[in-house]
């Protein structure tokens, strides 16, 4: 029984400890993602602003000049590129005119001409824009050849509108590498990226860029799974999670040695098998002198913990000795009447843990977002682009203005709608023309009663989760209304919807970093302050977009108390 207990009791801890390890890795791939897409996400803005740059428009429309006036365009478009190789990631700006012209940053050196696969690309389908897997770079800097990945983006005069040239900019593989590359996995493991075909487009390991895991056991499971697995790799069972990164078509991976996870455990079972012999002896001994005479009260205890356990909270072990029995039974009472006491501690505490976590949840402010602005206004500065700096700036400092509401969760429906514009108002400054918003608000419904910070969430899942891999035009749609004593909240975008088992399961668990996390909490917050018959709606076409609702019951701020608030809880 003892071998038994020790082969179970191995396995299973061995189970926990490698499903703990995935989850885990689960979560720093996850990190790892965040962090990738940041650092595109902020490469596409910087080629937003250099496609846009002035100089860059003003020359690369006008005709090719002569050979002094031409080597001045060059140095013009050299300055306006070089800031954002200075201090950023991005390793090279590039910009190719229609004519075979060619304009860097100032940093390069025997730059090839690459444009040509890409304008071709562009100019015979809809998309203007590529990321380009892990290549060697076709310039040099003073440092050598390096790998680069690459966004190659064609763009247009903004006085004319029709096609100008094509805009190259590269983030050196080692920027990418970085930002997992400090992610422990645990020891003996490693994360590296490949792509659809099986070849490694970034790893710590530079000696093993290019190389490919096509032959790898896990490679068709990689393919087709965001989850965690346990393959045998050279001989040895090694632990393989993969992540799936949509912006490049990527799939992240994070391996580690299995044995490395269950290392500990095997010692720990050694210990626990050599003491579990020596104590069954013992107790064996110790059960045969002492059995008849514990057994009696050992029996009437039973059946008052059955009691207990059948939920009689009020039972009492009648006490009839003053031995260890005795002491237990005296205990035992103690410890009925403290559980009785703690299981309605228990009920009050919860439903205190319950506010006190909405209300954090509630003056949660994405960081992504409020990271993402303040390098908007960095870069702009960089830019010299002071005008925009002031409007995105009063426009943040009036969305946190609208935000802090001076500490009530319970604010006017005007109130909520003016953050919820600020909102949108920056996420343009940054977006560009590829989003777009409009509002339809009943004006009756102003002055009602809203949960602050009930449509940005909302809002956000839209853009970052419906708009982000939309193709074409984003359109956010805000509706206002009252509808059966009733105040409804509708959010509607156009983006690329869900299917129907992800619509499903969205209000039923938290997602802590996925399109899940603002809805649910907002779901709760709703039925925290009015009750359980109100919440969200969530109508989903995948394809099409999605449509979120939130229904409040009809109250005024005039007059309101806070044993208002607790009637409609």
């Amino acid at each position: 029984m003892i071998v038994l207990l020790a082969v179970t009791t191995y396995f299973i801890s061995s189970n926990i400890l490698i499903n703990k390890s995935i989850v885990n890795m689960q979560q720093n791939l996850q990190l790892a993602s965040e962090k990738l897409d940041m650092v595109l996400s902020q490469a596409e803005t910087f080629a937003q602003m250099a496609i846009t740059d002035e100089y860059v428009q003003d020359i690369i429309s006008s005709p090719r000049s002569e050979y002094l006036a031409h080597y001045n365009d060059q140095i013009a478009i050299q300055n306006a590129l070089f800031g954002m190789t200075e201090k950023t990631m991005i390793d090279s700006v590039i910009v190719y005119d229609q004519i075979g012209g060619i304009y860097g940053s100032g940093v390069e050196k025997n730059i090839t001409d690459t444009s040509l696969p890409y304008m071709n690309k562009f100019s015979s389908s809809t998309s203007t824009s590529q990321w380009v897997d892990t290549t060697l770079a076709n310039y040099q800097r003073e440092d050598g050849p390096r790998n680069v990945i690459s966004l190659y983006q064609k763009f247009y005069s903004a006085r004319t509108g029709l096609p100008i040239g094509l805009i190259q900019l590269s983030i050196n593989e080692k920027s990418i590498s970085k930002q997992y590359g400090n992610i422990s996995i645990g020891k003996g493991g490693s994360i590296f990226i490949m792509n659809q075909k099986g070849k490694i487009v970034s790893d710590d390991n530079k000696g093993r860029l290019y190389t490919s895991v096509e032959n790898e056991p896990y490679f068709n499971w990689a393919l087709n799974h965001q989850a965690g697995d346990i393959f045998k790799i050279d001989g040895q069972k090694q632990i393989v999670v993969s992540r799936y990164f949509p912006k490049l078509d990527w799939i992240i991976l994070g391996v580690v040695p299995v044995g490395e996870v269950t290392k500990d455990n095997q010692m720990l079972i050694r210990q626990f098998t050599a003491l579990s012999l020596l104590f069954i002896v013992l107790a064996a001994l110790l059960t045969y002198i002492t059995s008849k005479s514990i057994t009696r009260p050992l029996l009437a205890m039973k059946k008052t913990v059955k009691k207990m356990k059948e939920g009689n909270m009020d039972v009492v072990f009648d006490i009839e000795s003053r031995d260890e029995i005795g002491a237990l039974g005296a205990e035992f009472n103690k410890m009925v009447n403290r559980t009785k006491h703690l299981m309605e501690q228990i009920v009050e505490d919860e439903k205190k843990r319950k506010e006190i976590e909405l209300a954090a949840l509630q003056s949660q402010i994405n960081p992504h977002f409020l990271y993402n602005t303040l390098e908007s206004i960095s870069a702009l500065a960089d830019l010299g682009r002071g005008k925009d700096i002031v409007s995105l700036v009063k426009q943040l400092a009036a969305f946190y203005r609208g935000v802090l509401s001076k500490g009530s969760p319970i604010i006017r429906v005007e109130d909520e709608l003016n953050i919820t514009r600020n909102y949108l108002d920056i996420l343009k400054l940054r977006y560009g023309e590829r989003i777009s918003s409009h509002f339809d608000v009943e004006p009756g419904v102003l002055p009602y009663r809203s949960i602050k910070l009930l449509l940005q969430p909302l809002v956000e899942n839209a853009v970052y989760h419906g708009l982000r891999y939309k193709r074409g035009k984003g359109i956010i749609g805000v509706r206002v209304y009252s509808e059966n004593n009733l105040l409804m909240l509708k959010v509607t975008d156009n983006g690329i919807g869900m299917q129907p088992d992800k619509l499903n399961a969205i209000l039923r668990e938290h997602s802590v970093h996925g399109s899940g996390f603002g809805v649910k909490s907002t779901d709760e917050r709703i039925k925290l302050h009015f009750g359980t018959s109100y919440g969200l709606r969530i109508r989903s076409v995948y394809g099409e977009g999605t449509t979120v609702t939130a229904m409040l019951p009809l109250l005024r701020m005039e007059g309101e108390t806070d044993d208002t608030d607790h009637d409609h809880r």
